[in-house]
């Protein structure tokens, strides 16, 4: 018996399979299914997706075979993974490497082989899927094709599983630094806002006209960071939360947003519209953000025009309908409305129009997780409209 050599790049290749976090995981049924899907194809009693680590070869997935794991030192896989194409055996006993294996001379007899070996995009040998038979015989073309395409799929739902994983690991870590900005940034900074308004408050007649600036200085820049902390937060939670599906009447939630506006600055007067019996299916809380920044926006763009107009609205357009919110506030060149739905990046300078240039990007995702889209038309001094779709498990309604 021949034990398969090392492949040249075996550190390289271990660190790789390492990388999946596979090995020795519960069983799972995409990979059950391709293995039995190879067993179909070829005729075989035996089909396994084996992954050969540093001393054995471990099968995530087994048809007609009990055992879990095998000896590295009897594997056929370990010869199979030292070369990119299929690998075949058809008959053990008539080939020197194999003929006294004891996989080969005792349970479960390996007769026949077949191996379409598990190759990462930089050339690692992960493992196989393989087909194994008690007798001797060959593979067709066309059953010799169908393994190699089997064999693609595996890789495939490897990269997915682990693409997974991280996205799963990447969620807890940014749910963990949702936690710690929420309460050990934003406490410290409440007791600076606290301190300033004190300060503001009964002491600012003791201040020279240098140290009264840099106290508001102080005062606008822990408002601005609060501002941040809050949209960062919420830019997470959108990210890490599916959206919980009811009716939403989105007339109602404008109003209520531009009741408040109009609350928070009583002097304005803006001519607001909404059409009212706007309703669709979505997350009531996140279609409230939705709002919050459209409405926000449009209030803020429009507080330098003498006669500003807002408007929400639902539009068919092209036989479909989207959602707008419109202004005729300062608008900004279309030129640059890729950059509007990302995050941190403004059109607007923040001493001109203040912000954290988070809202939109809020906003895309929320429509996004929506099963919708959000695009903007504009034109500088003639105001902004921001047009959106929605679509709840089952379409969104109005």
């Amino acid at each position: 018996m021949n034990a398969a050599d090392l492949p040249g790049n075996e550190t390289r290749r271990l660190a790789s399979l390492y990388e999946y976090d596979i090995l020795d995981s519960q069983q799972e049924g995409v990979f059950d299914e391709l293995a039995d899907l190879a067993a179909s194809i070829c005729g075989a009693p035996i089909a396994l997706i084996s992954l050969v680590d540093e001393s054995r070869q471990w099968f995530k997935a087994r048809v007609g075979l009990e055992a879990k794991e095998t000896a590295r030192n009897v594997s056929f896989c370990a010869h199979a993974i030292l070369q990119p194409g299929l690998f075949l055996v058809p008959d053990t006993l008539e080939d020197a490497r194999f003929a006294d294996n004891p996989l080969v001379t005792g349970a479960p007899n390996i007769r026949f082989y077949a191996g379409a070996p598990l190759f990462t995009e930089d050339g690692l040998g992960l493992g196989t899927l393989c087909v194994i038979d008690r007798v001797p015989r060959d593979l067709t073309p066309e059953q010799q094709r169908a393994l190699m395409v089997l064999r693609t799929h595996v890789l495939k739902l490897l990269d997915l599983r682990r693409t997974t994983r991280e996205l799963n690991a990447a969620n807890r870590d940014l749910a963990a630094f949702s936690f710690a900005v929420s309460h050990d940034l934003r406490a410290p900074l409440r007791t600076i806002m606290g301190y300033v308004s004190v300060l503001q408050g009964e002491h600012i007649a003791s201040l020279n006209a240098d140290g009264a600036q840099m106290l508001m200085e102080i005062s606008k820049s822990s408002h601005r960071m609060n501002s941040l902390i809050y949209d960062l937060i919420n830019l997470a939670r959108v990210a890490s939360q599916p959206p919980q599906y009811q009716n939403v009447d989105l007339s109602e939630l404008a109003r209520s947003v531009a009741f408040e506006l109009a609350k928070a600055e009583p002097t304005r007067q803006v001519d607001v519209h909404i059409q009212p019996g706007i309703s669709v299916l979505g997350d009531p809380g996140l279609l409230r953000a939705v709002m919050e920044n459209l409405l926000g926006n449009a209030w803020k763009f429009t507080s330098k025009c003498a006669k500003p107009r807002i408007e929400f609205c639902k539009e068919a357009v092209n036989s479909a309908h989207e959602f707008v919110v419109r202004d005729n506030g300062a608008g900004f060149e279309m030129a640059y409305a890729g950059k509007l739905f990302q995050p941190f990046k403004r059109l607007h300078a923040s001493s001109e129009f203040p912000g954290t240039g988070i809202g939109l990007a809020t906003v895309k995702r929320i429509v996004e997780r929506h099963g919708g889209a959000i695009r903007a038309e504009s034109v500088v001094n003639q105001g902004t409209a921001i047009r959106f779709t929605l679509h709840g498990p089952q379409g969104g309604k109005g």
